[in-house]
């Protein structure tokens, strides 16, 4: 019985190691991000707001075009996700750069850690770009 209970614990500890290292190295991999660009001009909080509310009016409605569980449909969603999350963040008063950075946890977990670990450093980039294109000047 302590043998099991031993092994069990040794399972869960190297388990929290493993996302906890995972978390970590992805962390370090989005560091250098576009948003951190000293020479972007960002837009102000209300047409950021707009910018950002008309891209989720734009790309909302072709979610139902897609399958769930397919990856353009979990693509599509993730991209919702992500500029969900930094209206969100711009509503409460964050600049456009901090919500950005702010979105990414949610647009790569899309909810749930689990998530994480299989969204590509590429596609966040893509994302991220996307947003400072359309949140800058």
């Amino acid at each position: 019985m302590m043998r099991r209970l031993k092994i069990a614990c040794f399972r869960v500890s190297m388990l929290i190691a493993g996302v906890l290292a995972a978390d970590a190295a992805y962390a370090q991999q989005l560091q250098p991000a576009p948003w951190n660009d000293p020479a972007v001009v960002w837009l102000a909080p209300a047409p950021a707001q707009s910018a950002v509310q008309d891209k989720l009016d734009q790309i909302e409605p072709q979610l139902a075009n897609y399958t769930p569980g397919t990856a353009p449909h979990t693509d599509l969603l993730r991209r919702i996700v992500f500029y969900k999350s930094i209206l969100r963040s711009l509503l409460k008063g964050s600049a456009p750069a901090q919500a950005i950075q702010d979105a990414v946890p949610d647009a790569a977990s899309l909810g749930g850690t689990k998530e994480q670990a299989f969204t590509s450093d590429a596609e966040m980039l893509a994302l991220c770009t996307e947003a400072v294109d359309l949140l800058s000047d």
